[in-house]
């Protein structure tokens, strides 16, 4: 993009007017309309100070640099996942800070490195001072994009603000940044809505093949969401001690997964739910190992009739040191870390790992 018009677009996007430029840089204002239609171009010395104004860097306002590319972004993801398997955690956001430093307003980059470090976290036992200062750099890049006007980006970032919040005990806080987020009941029947149209319209046009690609998109999402509000329904059962009907939503859930042909793995996570909450170490124990065995089969969709269009291969197996890390520090396997069944389990899978 040209000098003038990358001038034009940001004063326009911080609402400044030419005549706010000019009395900012102590120019005339035809000479900021000179700029912006490309007849002349500000003088070496207002440079900086212009790009201050304009809350960009001189790369971008002198055009060196183009914007990074979705391509671009996933190769320097991989990359960042390789430096913190061979360097460690610390060089990995060393890394995605210079990076965002170079694209600082491409909230895509942003976003995408935010949410691959937080996981990567999750899989590093750091004491808890050093994690605190990675959450602290974390959570002031959710708090960026929670400011995205992408309603994507602002909603799966505050999520995660929310969640945070949970966790530390701050319900009134969480409840304010909820309170902000739209409501998800509306932005699912619009989608829905629209689909219907857009499936309508690839009949009509012949194109079945997209229209069953959208609709087994649309279905996969859905069936995702009743399997999240199965585990959330047992979790509240088991609070309120209705052991009985958290089985049979145990039951219903662990069906499920069989009757749409979902990833195995699913059918045993309500099972666990309900084995945990009773305390039964074998049974969590014999659960556990037909998780984690089922953990390292990928899940080829080509072969279910309702998902064979999506035609790929979900491979998890990135889920596995999560899930380890979890198992030996996690408040809900406590009656289990002194078992020496439950360890060996853990020792078996991180040999794999």
């Amino acid at each position: 993009m040209p000098m003038n018009l990358v001038i034009q677009e940001k004063r326009k996007s911080l609402g400044l007017t030419q005549e706010q430029v000019a009395e900012y840089l102590n120019v005339s204002t035809p000479a900021v309309n000179k700029w912006e239609k490309g007849a002349t171009s500000p003088d070496i010395s207002l440079l900086a100070p212009l790009a201050r104004l304009l809350k960009t860097d001189l790369n971008t306002l002198l055009c060196f640099r183009e914007d990074i590319s979705q391509q671009e972004i996933s190769l320097f993801c991989k990359e960042i996942s390789e430096i913190v398997q061979s360097k460690g955690i610390g060089e990995g956001f060393i890394a995605a800070e210079q990076k965002i430093h170079e694209y600082p307003h491409n909230e895509t980059l942003l976003h995408c490195l935010t949410f691959q470090l937080d996981g990567l976290l999750t899989m590093f036992g750091l004491p808890s001072e050093e994690m605190c200062s990675y959450e602290k750099i974390i959570l002031s890049w959710y708090n960026r994009l929670a400011e995205s006007n992408d309603t994507k980006i602002s909603n799966s970032a505050n999520f995660m603000i929310v969640s945070r919040l949970v966790r530390k005990g701050d319900y009134d806080k969480a409840q304010e940044v909820l309170d902000l987020m739209p409501d998800r009941e509306d932005i699912i029947s619009s989608i829905a809505d629209k689909l219907v149209l857009q499936v309508n319209i690839y009949q009509h046009q012949g194109k079945t093949e997209k229209a069953l690609q959208d609709l087994q998109n649309a279905l996969l999402m859905a069936v995702n969401k009743v399997q999240i509000l199965l585990y959330k329904m047992i979790d509240t059962e088991l609070i309120s001690d209705k052991m009985h009907i958290a089985k049979k939503i145990a039951d219903k859930a662990s069906q499920m997964s069989e009757l749409f042909g979902l990833w195995k793995y699913n059918s045993f996570v309500p099972l666990l739910q309900i084995a945990g909450a009773e305390k039964n170490t074998d049974n969590c124990i014999y659960i556990l190992r037909k998780m984690l065995a089922e953990l390292l089969v990928p899940w080829d969709m080509s072969s279910n009739p309702l998902f064979y269009h999506i035609a790929k291969v979900s491979d998890s197996k990135q889920m596995l040191p999560v899930i380890l890390t979890e198992m030996e520090r996690g408040s809900e396997y406590g009656f289990l870390q002194d078992c020496d069944e439950f360890k060996e389990l853990i020792a078996e899978y991180k040999e794999k790992f």
